[in-house]
């Protein structure tokens, strides 16, 4: 019998360009560089959600953008096999990032929510692409041992998604990464003098009716405050 793997328990990152006119991305980014308040001398990237402007998709003129990014979250849960019709998706949070020369977004995770995504409304070359990372890699048969200092020091001689527990991806300008918003996940700096502008929210998943399901988030009009 031959040799081979059986790789389980993927973590599936959805990527899609958006038919977003360019004309109209330029428009985002001039009403993003309105919001921004630039702190040039800091390593840490500019964010909108800590800024005062945490809800992008009440904002007329990201509507356009926000109905797109709907279509793609529903594209995803449907390649995922899930089942739309019995599903509501709420935008939680949303807001703009921008990374200047130098800057980065540190290693987070949102737990607040279901899924996330990084829209890149402009992405410079040699702008920066983001890490996805994981606490405790399923492969990893000693504490250490997937990291990349492991890969310089050549103990890992084929770095891949197997043996590594953060995984580099680079996203092209207009492309979206929807992902669960428990991934943990950063940015590299931006080594590029032209700021790299992304749109991100975060996004609840309720039952339409939760007659039947002990587990899963009910529809939020039965809800009630107190």
């Amino acid at each position: 019998m031959s040799e081979s793997f059986i790789d389980l328990f993927a973590l599936s990152v959805f990527r899609k360009q958006l038919d977003i006119d360019p004309e109209y991305r330029k428009q985002l980014c001039e009403r993003v560089f309105e919001m921004e308040r630039p702190k040039p001398d800091q390593e840490s990237a500019w964010l909108g959600d800590t800024g005062g402007f945490e809800f992008l998709f009440r904002e007329p003129e990201f509507a356009t953008l926000f109905e797109s990014i709907g279509g793609a979250v529903r594209s995803y849960t449907h390649e995922l096999g899930l089942n739309n019709d019995l599903l509501s998706f709420y935008f939680q949070r949303s807001w703009a990032t921008v990374s200047r020369e130098g800057q980065r977004i540190f290693e987070h995770a949102h737990h607040q929510s279901h899924l996330s995504f990084a829209y890149y409304l402009q992405k410079p070359v040699d702008g920066g692409g983001i890490f996805f990372s994981v606490a405790e890699h399923p492969n990893e048969f000693a504490a250490g041992l997937f990291t990349l200092s492991k890969a310089e020091l050549d103990i890992i001689k084929r770095p891949g998604d197997r043996t590594l527990n953060r995984i580099y991806v680079e996203p092209e300008e207009g492309e979206i990464l929807i992902f669960p918003s428990k991934t943990l996940h950063s940015t590299s700096p931006n080594m590029t003098t032209d700021p790299r502008i992304s749109i991100s929210a975060d996004i609840v998943v309720a039952l339409k009716d939760s007659s039947g399901h002990e587990t899963l988030m009910p529809a939020i009009e039965n809800w009630q405050s107190f």
